[in-house]
């Protein structure tokens, strides 16, 4: 098995190349909790399916693709099993045999969009697991002929939203604000697949038992794609919630953190007002974020540790220093709307420091107005990126700046 981090797509072609034949498992750091397998015969993909939450993913696909009223209830004895029952469920709807394979064609496409939306993964092969009698089997050009878009969107969504799977979360103390900002465009066109089906308290309720995206797209009988661009400012302004799919233990955490690039062995970086940092004797870089919103310090953190940085969160801007001088950083992310003290004011401060003088401080904002990138320069700032963060920019922008770094 191999320990580093590696890029899906890479792999693939890879293994298409070599004719290999067998499973890959394929588990984005960003939430441990998910897992793709990907069935290869002689470099040809024959399936691709989650290793979890397998039911709740057919239902959405089930009705996504008009397979009928009623999707099969599969039992997963096996993990190649949901193949050979969505097999026999697409020959019991009295398909023809070319039929059979265009939907199969569309499973496994759904199924590669999201494997090839993560960057970086934990990367597992299991050649003995195999799919013994399979209908179809695709080359990976064949699959992702006309997909660019569909994944180049994925990983936009990626960055406010982990997974289809992440489970999206409504707080009683949020529901009416939430209520408001729906309520003006609840009736525009734009909204019209989700009104013809939901009155606007129906579709509020549906984010108040936890449930993942796949459920929420199948229930509101929307693309979900299109739900999920539609919930970014809700999510970005922390209305909505985001957790992992299935709760880990401590252990399984430990663990499974392990396995990230050089075996790097941090923690994630707790998203409370004070946090803190495991003290670790590695020797990967640190990266500070200094921003008051959860949602921006869990994409950051998750974002360039799934990449091998440590990230060290601070919430509260006024403890920032204090938390700073036990800390040499590589890199500081610092968002300018911030209570008690601006980022602009917190970066003079920074300045004046001879430990921080040197550091890289990229300031964040939600705006993108020439005059704020100005004011960022005069004030000592390097460089200025705008919210919500593009995943691929923040570890560019952190690697760039991280080579340039002078060690006090």
């Amino acid at each position: 098995m191999n320990n580093k981090l590696q890029n899906p797509l890479q792999v693939l072609q890879e293994k298409s190349q070599e004719a290999w034949s067998g499973c890959i498992e394929i588990e984005s750091p960003q939430d441990f909790s998910i897992c793709w397998n990907v069935y290869l015969l002689e470099g040809k993909i024959q399936y691709i399916n989650s290793v979890v939450g397998q039911q709740i993913r057919l239902n959405y696909l089930w009705q996504k693709f008009n397979l009928g009223a009623s999707c099969p209830q599969l039992k997963f004895q096996q993990e190649s099993s949901e193949y050979v029952q969505l097999c026999e469920a697409l020959t019991q709807q009295q398909l023809s045999s070319s039929e059979i394979k265009k939907f199969l064609f569309r499973f496994v496409r759904e199924g590669l969009v999201n494997v090839l939306s993560i960057n970086q993964a934990k990367i597992k092969f299991v050649p003995k697991r195999r799919i013994k009698k399979a209908l179809i089997s695709f080359t990976l050009d064949q699959l992702s002929a006309k997909l660019e878009g569909q994944i180049s969107s994925w990983k936009q969504i990626n960055s406010y939203i982990v997974s289809p799977f992440s489970r999206l979360y409504l707080d009683q103390k949020n529901a009416l604000k939430f209520y408001k900002n729906w309520k003006s465009k609840y009736n525009s066109p734009e909204l019209k697949p989700i009104a013809k089906y939901h009155k606007l308290s129906s579709f509020v309720s549906l984010f108040v038992a936890k449930s993942c995206l796949y459920q929420i797209a199948a229930k509101a009988k929307v693309d979900i794609h299109f739900i999920a661009k539609l919930l970014k400012q809700s999510v970005t302004e922390d209305l909505i919630a985001i957790f992992p799919f299935k709760d880990l233990t401590t252990e399984e955490i430990a663990q499974k953190q392990e396995l990230l690039e050089g075996n790097l062995k941090a923690k994630p970086t707790p998203l409370s007002g004070n946090s803190t940092l495991e003290n670790n004797n590695n020797l990967s870089s640190l990266i500070v974020c200094i921003d008051d919103s959860k949602t921006v310090q869990k994409q950051v953190r998750m974002t360039l540790e799934a990449v091998g940085y440590r990230v060290l969160g601070i919430i509260d801007p006024t403890i920032a220093l204090k938390k700073l001088a036990q800390h040499q950083p590589a890199v500081i992310f610092l968002d300018i709307n911030m209570p008690n003290i601006n980022g602009y004011d917190l970066c003079s401060l920074l300045r004046k420091s001879q430990k921080f003088k040197d550091v890289p401080i990229v300031m964040l904002t939600g705006r993108d107005g020439m005059i704020d990138r100005v004011r960022a320069k005069i004030v000592g700032a390097t460089d200025y990126l705008t919210k919500p963060c593009d995943p691929n920019k923040l570890i560019t922008l952190a690697k760039v700046l991280e080579q340039s770094t002078v060690t006090v």
